[in-house]
């Protein structure tokens, strides 16, 4: 441990000292870069504005990955310091619809500083928790029909009936953490982030705050793990007497020539702020098979199950064979059929559904498909 907070502190007056002698004499560079992703999907038994179920067909956004466009870049400030930022945005390709999770770049706005040590980020950022928790995510955390569902819809659950307001306005979904200073290093074969969103409520300094922290190791085998809390809001405040939230996660991935094979497990807690008592915990857990057929081709198997005891009884089991094959290192083409049956209860731990529009999600009670094929590609 006394290792480790001396290479944090190494870190910190290599930042101070190259900072306080102003030597930036050296290379900039900014890249674009982005993503467009559309699918088709045909889903059963949705619901319908006269209060039952039918089947929708639809094009979608996003089926690997979610539509991005942004800019990222450094400098090269001497001495191994470089300073970074990235500005991220989301848009719809089915529609062109932009300004997703919280506007133009809603998903990333940040600036920082790194060196062999580390990187310190300011600003908005994806949580630490959630990369580490893709990190052995069954299906690599992609845009649908997988892990991430599970993460992001169990942050607000309905419980007994009704919905509760959002818990936290710096942690979108629990994917992206905002007003947020982060910091990460490697250390051997172990990557360690972590980061903390101001809450800016006067008054009460860890409202509206959120902790994220991240571990993984690459190794002969990889693992994760990661943790994630939200405070809820006072009364009175936009948002207010949001739930809080507490999520962690363990995962381990191991690979045999061209089979990979994963496990994870989530609970996410939410309770009252007021009260401090339970309204919901999912429990989910994961597992898969990645198998390349070809260098160009991978087949996917997946199983997620998914329970909840607290406020209203909740279960899901979703399965997902997915196959994605890469034309080229830029563009793949995907095709994916799903199944879900869900309990009685609200659903909200089911990896099922399509994340970019928050829809055709698992239907309580009912056994529910998905077939979808799309094609993505990276510039």
């Amino acid at each position: 441990m006394g290792k480790i907070l001396n290479k944090s502190l190494c870190t910190f007056m290599v930042f101070g000292a190259a900072a306080a002698a102003g030597t930036a004499q050296a290379q900039s560079s900014v890249t674009i870069y982005g993503v467009v992703d559309a699918g088709i999907v045909a889903v059963n038994k949705q619901k319908t504005s006269s209060g039952g179920t039918g089947s929708v067909f639809a094009l979608s956004s996003g089926g690997v990955s979610p539509s991005i466009f942004g800019f990222k870049g450094s400098e090269d400030l001497g001495g191994g310091l470089k300073a970074n930022f990235d500005l991220e945005g989301h848009f719809f390709s089915n529609s062109g619809a932009g300004n997703q999770w919280g506007g133009l770049f809603g998903r990333q706005a940040n600036v920082g500083l790194s060196n062999s040590y580390g990187t310190v980020t300011l600003g908005k950022q994806y949580s630490p928790a959630v990369l580490a928790f893709a990190a052995t995510d069954p299906r690599g955390l992609k845009e649908t029909f997988s892990g991430l569902i599970s993460w992001a819809l169990t942050q607000n659950p309905l419980n007994a009936g009704t919905a509760i307001a959002p818990a936290n306005s710096n942690a979108v979904i629990d994917v992206f953490v905002a007003n947020a200073i982060s910091l990460s290093t490697k250390i051997a074969d172990v990557n360690l982030s972590g980061s903390y969103s101001l809450g800016e409520v006067a008054g009460n300094n860890s409202a509206n705050s959120v902790i994220a922290l991240g571990a993984t190791y690459t190794g002969p085998v990889t693992l994760s793990a990661a943790y994630q809390s939200d405070r809820g809001q006072p009364a009175g405040l936009i948002g207010g007497s949001g739930i809080q939230t507490r999520k962690y996660s363990v995962g381990a991935a191991y690979s045999i020539g061209d089979a990979t094979l994963t496990a994870n497990y989530l609970n996410n807690k939410n309770s009252d702020p007021a009260s401090g008592s339970s309204l919901a915990q999912y429990r989910v857990y994961g597992a898969g098979l990645n198998y390349r057929t070809s260098p160009s081709n991978t087949a996917t198997l997946a199983y997620y199950y998914s329970t909840n005891k607290i406020g209203v009884s909740d279960t899901s089991r979703t399965w997902i064979l997915s196959d994605d094959y890469a034309l080229s290192k830029r563009t793949t083409l995907y095709a994916l059929v799903s199944g879900v049956n869900a309990g009685n209860g609200y659903t909200s731990g089911a990896a099922f559904g399509v994340a970019n529009d928050n829809a055709f999600l698992a239907s309580a009670g009912k056994t529910t498909t998905a077939v979808q094929l799309g094609i993505k590609h990276s510039f």
